[in-house]
Protein backbone atom coordinates (compact mmCIF):
# COMPACT_ATOMS: atom_id res chain seq x y z
CA UNK A 1 0.00 0.00 0.00
CA UNK A 2 2.87 2.30 0.98
CA UNK A 3 4.32 1.48 -2.24
CA UNK A 4 1.39 2.58 -4.45
CA UNK A 5 0.71 5.71 -2.20
CA UNK A 6 4.49 7.00 -3.42
CA UNK A 7 3.31 6.28 -6.96
CA UNK A 8 0.70 7.91 -6.80
CA UNK A 9 2.10 10.94 -5.31
CA UNK A 10 4.83 11.34 -7.59
CA UNK A 11 2.31 11.31 -10.54
CA UNK A 12 -0.74 12.62 -9.27
CA UNK A 13 -1.90 14.19 -12.28
CA UNK A 14 -1.52 11.59 -14.61
CA UNK A 15 -3.10 9.19 -12.24
CA UNK A 16 -6.60 12.00 -12.32
CA UNK A 17 -6.66 12.58 -15.65
CA UNK A 18 -6.49 8.32 -16.34
CA UNK A 19 -8.56 7.86 -13.74
CA UNK A 20 -11.40 10.41 -14.48
CA UNK A 21 -11.43 9.27 -18.46
CA UNK A 22 -11.53 5.67 -17.39
CA UNK A 23 -14.56 6.07 -15.25
CA UNK A 24 -16.25 8.32 -17.20
CA UNK A 25 -15.58 6.56 -20.41
CA UNK A 26 -16.37 3.27 -19.25
CA UNK A 27 -19.88 4.24 -18.55
CA UNK A 28 -20.32 6.38 -21.69
CA UNK A 29 -18.47 4.57 -24.51
CA UNK A 30 -21.64 1.27 -24.61
CA UNK A 31 -23.72 4.62 -25.84
CA UNK A 32 -21.43 4.72 -28.43
CA UNK A 33 -21.14 1.26 -29.26
CA UNK A 34 -24.40 0.14 -28.49
CA UNK A 35 -26.72 2.77 -28.30
CA UNK A 36 -27.26 1.94 -24.84
CA UNK A 37 -26.06 1.23 -21.30
CA UNK A 38 -26.31 1.73 -17.55
CA UNK A 39 -27.24 5.73 -16.47
CA UNK A 40 -25.28 8.05 -18.31
CA UNK A 41 -25.06 10.62 -16.25
CA UNK A 42 -23.02 8.63 -14.11
CA UNK A 43 -20.29 9.83 -16.58
CA UNK A 44 -20.28 12.94 -14.67
CA UNK A 45 -18.74 11.81 -11.81
CA UNK A 46 -15.75 10.55 -13.21
CA UNK A 47 -13.75 14.01 -11.74
CA UNK A 48 -15.02 13.91 -8.01
CA UNK A 49 -14.88 9.64 -8.06
CA UNK A 50 -11.07 9.86 -9.26
CA UNK A 51 -10.04 13.21 -7.43
CA UNK A 52 -11.83 11.62 -3.87
CA UNK A 53 -10.39 8.15 -4.34
CA UNK A 54 -7.03 9.34 -4.52
CA UNK A 55 -7.34 11.93 -2.00
CA UNK A 56 -8.71 8.96 0.30
CA UNK A 57 -5.52 6.90 -0.65
CA UNK A 58 -3.29 9.29 -0.53
CA UNK A 59 -3.91 11.59 2.74
CA UNK A 60 -6.95 10.03 4.15
CA UNK A 61 -10.20 10.93 6.49
CA UNK A 62 -8.12 14.43 6.93
CA UNK A 63 -7.54 15.32 3.24
CA UNK A 64 -11.10 14.08 1.85
CA UNK A 65 -12.11 16.69 5.12
CA UNK A 66 -9.99 19.31 3.92
CA UNK A 67 -11.34 18.65 0.28
CA UNK A 68 -15.04 18.64 1.10
CA UNK A 69 -14.81 21.51 3.28
CA UNK A 70 -14.47 23.94 0.28
CA UNK A 71 -17.80 23.38 -0.32
CA UNK A 72 -18.74 25.10 2.80
CA UNK A 73 -17.03 28.27 1.92
CA UNK A 74 -19.60 30.80 1.57
CA UNK A 75 -18.68 33.98 3.06
CA UNK A 76 -17.35 36.07 -0.27
CA UNK A 77 -18.43 39.39 -1.51
CA UNK A 78 -21.66 39.70 -3.23
CA UNK A 79 -20.82 40.10 -6.52
CA UNK A 80 -19.59 37.09 -6.84
CA UNK A 81 -22.29 35.07 -6.41
CA UNK A 82 -23.93 37.60 -8.87
CA UNK A 83 -21.23 36.68 -11.62
CA UNK A 84 -22.37 33.02 -10.67
CA UNK A 85 -25.81 33.32 -11.33
CA UNK A 86 -26.03 35.79 -14.05
CA UNK A 87 -23.10 35.69 -16.14
CA UNK A 88 -24.05 33.52 -18.30
CA UNK A 89 -27.10 34.88 -18.87
CA UNK A 90 -25.80 38.11 -19.74
CA UNK A 91 -23.98 36.02 -22.20
CA UNK A 92 -26.45 34.55 -23.98
CA UNK A 93 -29.01 37.24 -24.18
CA UNK A 94 -26.04 39.38 -25.52
CA UNK A 95 -25.40 36.85 -28.27
CA UNK A 96 -29.25 36.54 -29.18
CA UNK A 97 -29.03 40.21 -29.49
CA UNK A 98 -27.05 40.59 -31.63
CA UNK A 99 -28.03 37.73 -33.83
CA UNK A 100 -31.34 39.05 -33.92
CA UNK A 101 -29.84 42.76 -34.37
CA UNK A 102 -28.90 41.76 -37.48
CA UNK A 103 -32.02 40.11 -38.93
CA UNK A 104 -32.60 36.97 -37.62
CA UNK A 105 -35.32 35.35 -36.24
CA UNK A 106 -34.43 33.79 -32.67
CA UNK A 107 -36.79 30.38 -32.34
CA UNK A 108 -37.87 29.63 -29.11
CA UNK A 109 -37.00 25.73 -28.08
CA UNK A 110 -38.72 25.52 -24.68
CA UNK A 111 -42.16 26.45 -23.35
CA UNK A 112 -42.59 29.45 -21.15
CA UNK A 113 -44.82 28.17 -19.40
CA UNK A 114 -42.63 25.49 -18.05
CA UNK A 115 -40.03 28.10 -16.47
CA UNK A 116 -41.28 27.87 -12.88
CA UNK A 117 -39.23 24.29 -12.94
CA UNK A 118 -35.87 26.42 -13.14
CA UNK A 119 -35.48 25.79 -9.99
CA UNK A 120 -35.75 21.91 -10.22
CA UNK A 121 -33.92 21.42 -13.13
CA UNK A 122 -30.94 23.65 -11.17
CA UNK A 123 -31.32 21.56 -8.94
CA UNK A 124 -30.72 18.18 -11.04
CA UNK A 125 -27.85 19.94 -12.71
CA UNK A 126 -26.14 20.76 -9.49
CA UNK A 127 -26.21 17.50 -7.80
CA UNK A 128 -26.55 14.74 -10.77
CA UNK A 129 -24.16 16.51 -13.20
CA UNK A 130 -21.95 19.52 -11.68
CA UNK A 131 -21.38 18.10 -8.20
CA UNK A 132 -19.47 15.09 -10.20
CA UNK A 133 -17.38 17.31 -11.60
CA UNK A 134 -16.04 20.33 -10.11
CA UNK A 135 -14.64 18.51 -6.90
CA UNK A 136 -12.34 17.04 -9.67
CA UNK A 137 -11.73 19.98 -11.79
CA UNK A 138 -11.42 22.84 -9.71
CA UNK A 139 -11.23 21.04 -6.18
CA UNK A 140 -8.18 19.19 -6.97
CA UNK A 141 -6.60 19.51 -10.11
CA UNK A 142 -6.51 22.84 -9.90
CA UNK A 143 -4.75 23.63 -7.03
CA UNK A 144 -1.84 20.96 -8.08
CA UNK A 145 -1.50 22.34 -11.31
CA UNK A 146 -1.20 26.25 -9.95
CA UNK A 147 1.66 24.73 -7.93
CA UNK A 148 3.71 24.08 -11.09
CA UNK A 149 1.95 26.24 -13.49
CA UNK A 150 0.56 30.02 -13.91
CA UNK A 151 -3.13 30.51 -13.33
CA UNK A 152 -3.53 31.29 -17.04
CA UNK A 153 -1.69 28.02 -17.90
CA UNK A 154 -3.35 25.67 -15.76
CA UNK A 155 -6.81 26.95 -16.91
CA UNK A 156 -5.86 26.20 -20.63
CA UNK A 157 -4.25 22.87 -19.40
CA UNK A 158 -7.59 22.01 -17.82
CA UNK A 159 -9.57 23.39 -20.59
CA UNK A 160 -8.48 21.15 -22.63
CA UNK A 161 -8.44 18.04 -20.82
CA UNK A 162 -11.94 19.16 -19.86
CA UNK A 163 -12.93 19.47 -22.97
CA UNK A 164 -12.26 16.52 -24.52
CA UNK A 165 -13.05 14.35 -21.55
CA UNK A 166 -16.86 15.03 -23.38
CA UNK A 167 -15.68 13.44 -26.58
CA UNK A 168 -17.73 10.19 -26.05
CA UNK A 169 -21.14 12.62 -25.86
CA UNK A 170 -20.43 13.61 -29.29
CA UNK A 171 -20.86 10.32 -30.56
CA UNK A 172 -24.09 9.34 -29.03
CA UNK A 173 -26.75 9.03 -31.38
CA UNK A 174 -29.64 11.84 -29.89
CA UNK A 175 -27.23 13.66 -27.12
CA UNK A 176 -27.57 16.84 -27.50
CA UNK A 177 -24.08 17.46 -27.67
CA UNK A 178 -23.67 15.60 -31.40
CA UNK A 179 -25.48 19.13 -32.55
CA UNK A 180 -22.19 21.00 -31.76
CA UNK A 181 -19.06 21.56 -33.34
CA UNK A 182 -16.64 19.51 -31.10
CA UNK A 183 -13.54 22.35 -31.72
CA UNK A 184 -16.10 24.94 -30.78
CA UNK A 185 -16.91 22.81 -27.91
CA UNK A 186 -13.29 22.92 -26.58
CA UNK A 187 -12.62 26.78 -27.12
CA UNK A 188 -15.44 26.97 -24.75
CA UNK A 189 -14.52 25.00 -22.29
CA UNK A 190 -11.36 26.38 -22.50
CA UNK A 191 -12.68 29.79 -22.12
CA UNK A 192 -14.83 29.07 -19.28
CA UNK A 193 -12.00 27.11 -17.56
CA UNK A 194 -10.22 30.80 -17.30
CA UNK A 195 -13.52 32.51 -15.89
CA UNK A 196 -14.13 29.50 -13.47
CA UNK A 197 -10.02 29.64 -12.28
CA UNK A 198 -10.70 33.99 -11.88
CA UNK A 199 -13.35 32.92 -9.65
CA UNK A 200 -12.44 30.15 -7.54
CA UNK A 201 -9.38 32.26 -7.01
CA UNK A 202 -10.90 35.22 -5.80
CA UNK A 203 -13.65 33.51 -3.46
CA UNK A 204 -10.86 31.97 -0.94
CA UNK A 205 -10.74 28.74 -3.16
CA UNK A 206 -14.52 28.48 -2.86
CA UNK A 207 -16.14 25.22 -4.55
CA UNK A 208 -19.76 26.26 -3.52
CA UNK A 209 -19.21 28.92 -5.59
CA UNK A 210 -17.80 27.22 -8.59
CA UNK A 211 -20.69 24.52 -8.48
CA UNK A 212 -23.00 26.94 -8.64
CA UNK A 213 -21.52 29.10 -11.46
CA UNK A 214 -21.23 25.67 -13.42
CA UNK A 215 -24.59 24.69 -12.59
CA UNK A 216 -26.44 27.75 -13.23
CA UNK A 217 -24.46 28.63 -16.66
CA UNK A 218 -25.90 24.88 -17.99
CA UNK A 219 -29.14 25.46 -16.82
CA UNK A 220 -29.44 28.99 -18.71
CA UNK A 221 -27.98 27.22 -21.26
CA UNK A 222 -30.62 24.44 -21.40
CA UNK A 223 -33.44 26.70 -21.25
CA UNK A 224 -32.60 29.46 -23.44
CA UNK A 225 -32.77 29.61 -27.23
CA UNK A 226 -28.83 29.35 -27.88
CA UNK A 227 -28.19 25.18 -28.98
CA UNK A 228 -29.23 24.31 -32.26
CA UNK A 229 -32.06 21.56 -31.81
CA UNK A 230 -34.85 20.30 -34.23
CA UNK A 231 -36.98 23.80 -34.13
CA UNK A 232 -33.84 25.73 -35.11
CA UNK A 233 -30.44 24.44 -36.20
CA UNK A 234 -28.42 28.00 -36.81
CA UNK A 235 -25.25 27.93 -35.00
CA UNK A 236 -24.49 31.54 -35.10
CA UNK A 237 -26.08 32.22 -31.47
CA UNK A 238 -23.45 29.44 -30.06
CA UNK A 239 -20.54 31.21 -32.17
CA UNK A 240 -21.51 34.42 -30.86
CA UNK A 241 -21.48 33.36 -27.27
CA UNK A 242 -18.70 31.72 -27.52
CA UNK A 243 -16.78 34.68 -28.86
CA UNK A 244 -17.72 37.14 -26.35
CA UNK A 245 -17.17 34.30 -23.58
CA UNK A 246 -13.70 33.88 -25.21
CA UNK A 247 -13.33 38.12 -25.23
CA UNK A 248 -14.25 38.19 -21.35
CA UNK A 249 -12.13 35.58 -20.66
CA UNK A 250 -8.97 37.23 -22.53
CA UNK A 251 -10.08 40.73 -20.43
CA UNK A 252 -9.95 38.80 -17.31
CA UNK A 253 -6.13 37.87 -18.19
CA UNK A 254 -5.05 41.13 -18.70
CA UNK A 255 -7.44 42.66 -15.77
CA UNK A 256 -6.10 40.73 -13.32
CA UNK A 257 -2.74 39.36 -14.73
CA UNK A 258 -2.15 35.92 -15.49
CA UNK A 259 0.37 34.55 -12.66
CA UNK A 260 -2.60 34.46 -10.21
CA UNK A 261 -5.86 35.94 -12.40
CA UNK A 262 -6.44 37.76 -8.67
CA UNK A 263 -6.35 41.37 -7.44
CA UNK A 264 -2.85 41.99 -5.42
CA UNK A 265 -4.70 41.68 -2.26
CA UNK A 266 -5.97 38.03 -2.88
CA UNK A 267 -2.49 36.87 -4.46
CA UNK A 268 -0.81 36.34 -1.35
CA UNK A 269 -3.80 33.80 0.07
CA UNK A 270 -4.37 32.40 -3.30
CA UNK A 271 -0.63 31.48 -4.28
CA UNK A 272 -0.63 29.52 -1.16
CA UNK A 273 -3.10 27.07 -1.78
CA UNK A 274 -2.25 23.75 -2.07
Amino acid sequence: MDTLKKVIQRNVVMVFIVGTYLVSWTIWLPFVLFGTGTIKALGSFGPTIAALMIVGLTKGRKGLKELLARILIWKVPLFWYLFSFFSTLIVILLSLGIYRLAGNEVVATNDPSQWYLIVVIFLYVLFFSVAGEEIGWRGFLLPRLQQKYTALTASLIIGLIWGFWHLPLFLIPGDFHVRIPFLLFVLQDVALSVLLTWLYNNTRKSLLLVHLFHAASNTTIGLLPILPSESSDSLVPLYLSVAILVLFAIFIVFRYGPATLTKSWTRQDSSSSG
